[in-house]
């Protein structure tokens, strides 16, 4: 089941939405791979390295989506096609019933029907399951194992997976791996459920199953019903005899059939990055190839570094330039593919803020902020960070706890240490130490100076002095030996710091 739903997967977009990682990794929270966003690239001009303009570009991607469209609307036809089938099989099942069967034991607690089947037995329905048996099967010695062997079914949640199984089958029917291992998984089932059976009553299930398969119900046959492949997991002699073979042998996971799972995966992941491939030609250059990077983003980010070249300087006339040559670089560039144009507008921006802070323009990052990133635009959850400590040091601690909260609700449990740290911060800052000190308590949270030192001032305010004292110990002499004051939020960082050279 995993290498058949792995073809769900868009392999092909992975490489590109990848947030680049920055220093803060371990601290703040990236944004994170969005297996949502749109197949096609947004259309740009001619990027460098590449012979062929972008309407011809754009037009391969459209005749690939739509090939691809194309053939999942079969898919979907295909699929409703068995759901008529199943309900028509299951509307002649009723038509057909000749009494509901009252096991006298406790092996099954799901409905029994009797009805014409030519078939020992099958289960259906996801929301009321159902047994459906044959009436020559009242007379045989082997009903109760064949009703335990539905009942398994049921519970193990065989049906639903029936139902997945169809539906990846229905929308890739023209991929003979899919097909192949969807009868794989449907063979699994099978035999899983047979092991459950034959725990429970060991040599004797395993005699029924035989004498089912040597001595069949009367008009019986092997072909699926009108159902399938929805009712039917497998139905055929062969298959049938491995079963029984299947009892006398210990099921272990062997190396080998890892090998074969993780082939399997791969070949979708493969196949999805050779179509990506074909939709447009490779940059010319390897290092943009391994890198997955188009040459039209590393020639716009040569130009940002460029014209941030000074950005580790201590002089503010060099900064109030860098500003100035960020600025310029943004109105100039063209827009770049969906994900390229996410870690493009991060780098920039992060890297904005980190000049601004240092010259003291808080505002004028709240401002830039809100133009490169207006209402209802995609916001990398690093921003937020940015967007809070900017609305900190400008003394407006609520308008950096709306920030955070957006962060929380998007991003939820795995909300990063340094966000933690920050909403901690926002909270002191804003006087309400007792939310602080929750935050704190967080199992996400990392306990290192920066925390101790905030602690040490939550609790001074809240005049616990066992706690403070605890804390105080812990601290370096230089921040115990003084009364404890609001910790600073810290200069912001930026992924491209690393790549600049030093003032």
């Amino acid at each position: 089941m995993f290498a058949l739903l792995s073809w769900f997967v868009p392999w092909q977009l992975l490489p590109e939405v990848v947030t680049a990682k920055t220093q803060a990794d371990a601290w703040f929270d990236l944004a994170p791979i969005d297996l949502q966003s749109t197949v096609l690239s947004t259309p740009t001009a001619k990027t460098a390295g590449q012979g062929e303009p972008a309407s011809i570009l754009w037009s391969w991607q459209l005749s690939w989506a739509q090939l691809f469209g194309s053939l999942f609307v079969v898919g979907a036809a295909v699929f409703l096609r068995r759901l008529y089938q199943y309900f028509n099989a299951i509307n002649s099942l009723n038509v057909k019933v000749i009494n509901e069967y009252c096991p006298t034991s406790n092996i099954q607690a799901y409905p029994v029907k009797v009805t014409h089947l030519h078939t020992p037995a099958i289960a259906t329905g996801l929301f009321r399951p159902t047994i459906w048996i044959d009436a020559q099967l009242l007379q045989r010695p082997e009903l109760g194992s064949v009703l335990l062997h539905e009942s398994t079914h049921i519970r193990q949640g065989d049906i639903v997976w029936l139902w997945l199984i169809c539906l990846t089958e229905s929308l890739f029917w023209w991929n003979p791996l899919c097909r192949i291992l969807a009868r794989k998984a449907r063979q699994i089932l099978e035999l899983r459920c047979d092991e459950s059976c034959f725990n429970q009553l060991k040599q004797q299930y395993q005699m029924d199953l035989a004498s089912l398969l040597l001595k069949p119900l009367a008009g019986s046959s092997t072909q699926s019903l009108a159902g399938a492949p929805i009712l039917n997991i497998v139905n055929n002699k062969d298959f049938n005899m491995l079963r029984v073979k299947m009892l006398n042998k210990e099921k272990v996971m062997k190396l080998k059939h890892l090998a074969i799972l993780m082939a399997a995966v791969s070949i979708s992941a493969v196949a999805a990055a050779q179509i990506s491939e074909t939709k447009a030609p490779a940059p010319a250059a390897s290092s943009a190839r391994a890198a997955n990077l188009s040459n039209a983003f590393q020639t716009q980010q040569a130009a940002l570094v460029q014209a941030a070249a000074k950005a580790k300087s201590d002089e503010p006339a060099e900064l109030h330039q860098v500003v100035a040559n960020i600025h310029a670089w943004h109105r100039g560039r063209t827009t770049l593919s969906w994900g390229e144009e996410k870690r493009m507008m991060l780098n920039a921006f992060t890297l904005l803020a980190h000049v601004q802070h240092k010259l003291g323009q808080h505002q004028e990052v709240i401002s830039t902020f809100k133009s490169w990133y207006p209402a209802g635009s995609d916001v990398p959850y690093f921003l937020r960070n940015i967007t809070a400590n900017t609305y900190l040091k400008l003394n407006q601690p609520e308008l950096a706890l709306q920030e955070l909260a957006i962060l929380q609700r998007e991003i939820g449990d795995d909300i990063r240490p340094g966000s933690l740290y920050m909403l901690a911060l926002a909270h002191a800052k804003n006087a309400d130490y007792a939310a602080a000190s929750q935050v704190l308590t967080h199992p996400n949270i990392i306990e290192d100076s920066y925390t101790q030192a905030l602690q040490y001032y939550i609790y001074s305010q809240q005049n616990d002095v066992v706690r403070r004292d605890l804390v105080k110990a812990k601290l370096p002499k230089d921040i115990a030996s003084k009364p404890a004051t609001l910790p600073d939020a810290g200069l912001l960082g930026s992924p491209l710091l690393r790549s600049l050279p030093a003032a």
